[in-house]
């Protein structure tokens, strides 16, 4: 679940924490499948004395810049999460200088640790990240126009642009009044151009509310310190269906859009005829 804001949030407590400058001292791992693509025998000894230059993150993945030249790249898929402090569902355990801890938890076991020589590895697959310059209107409404897809997986596709996940992508569709399952050579320059900026507008929004939570769960997303994101106050459309649209005040609805539970309004964001 974690996407571009709540990932950048996690990164930017963990700068804030002092990780950066801090050597490995040890690795403790108890969910070997977290690692790739070294064994944790290999992964412990690779990474033990280095020390993490920087935290960075790009799309949906948090970088660790290492003294070695190699770069440990973090997805933390659908409920991964950094703590500072022991807790349940730790599945590596990393001892830092200055008796720092720190602790990832992943409840359901789907997020992976990658350590790589050339983080390009990664990173050539996507998008540009969509809080970067790189990521231009010019871009987005060319890469929308060639293609003939639905709108909402389409934006989802990290290929074309990094970052946005469910929740983010039913708020961008919702802020700009586009359907989700329109097709996106049939957006006009306008619509395009909301949609956008919209984009950029929630992702700015989730990363100053540092990311949403939608519950009190052990899955749900949590901050460094444990505590929930404040984004889901700001909540327009995900996970809103049956309620009324903030906007026209009509009932809002949930469908499936490849794969993907979506909610939407269909008197703000009418289906047209394609």
């Amino acid at each position: 679940m974690p996407e571009l804001p709540e990932v950048e949030t996690i990164a930017s407590q963990l700068r804030g924490r002092g990780v950066e400058g801090k050597i490995i001292l040890s690795v403790k791992i108890n969910w070997a499948p977290t690692i790739e693509p070294y064994s944790a025998a290999q992964f412990s000894k690779a990474v033990k004395g280095t020390t993490i230059h920087e935290v960075s993150r790009v799309g949906k993945w948090m970088m660790f810049s290492l003294s070695s030249g190699q770069t440990l790249m973090v997805h933390l898929r659908m409920a991964g999460s950094f703590a500072m402090e022991k807790g349940s569902h730790d599945r590596i355990v990393m001892k830092l200088s200055d008796e720092l801890t720190l602790y990832y938890r992943d409840t359901r076991k789907f997020g992976r640790w990658k350590l790589v020589d050339d983080p390009q590895v990664i990173l050539s697959k996507l998008g540009p990240d969509a809080l970067t310059r790189q990521f231009t209107l010019k871009y987005f409404s060319a890469a929308m126009k060639k293609r003939h897809r639905m709108i909402k997986p389409l934006i989802l596709d990290q290929g074309i642009v990094a970052g946005l996940g469910n929740i983010y992508a039913d708020e961008a569709l919702w802020e700009s009044m586009i359907h989700p399952e329109r097709l996106s050579d049939t957006l006009t320059d306008a619509e395009l151009g909301n949609l956008f900026k919209a984009i950029k507008q929630v992702l700015k929004t989730g990363v100053k509310n540092r990311g949403t939570s939608l519950g009190d769960g052990k899955t749900n997303y949590r901050q460094v310190d444990g505590e929930s994101g404040d984004h889901r106050a700001q909540v327009k459309a995900y996970g809103r269906s049956g309620k009324p649209c903030k906007r026209c005040e009509s009932i809002l609805e949930k469908t499936v859009v490849a794969q993907r539970g979506t909610t939407f309004c269909s008197a703000c964001q009418p289906r047209l005829e394609q």
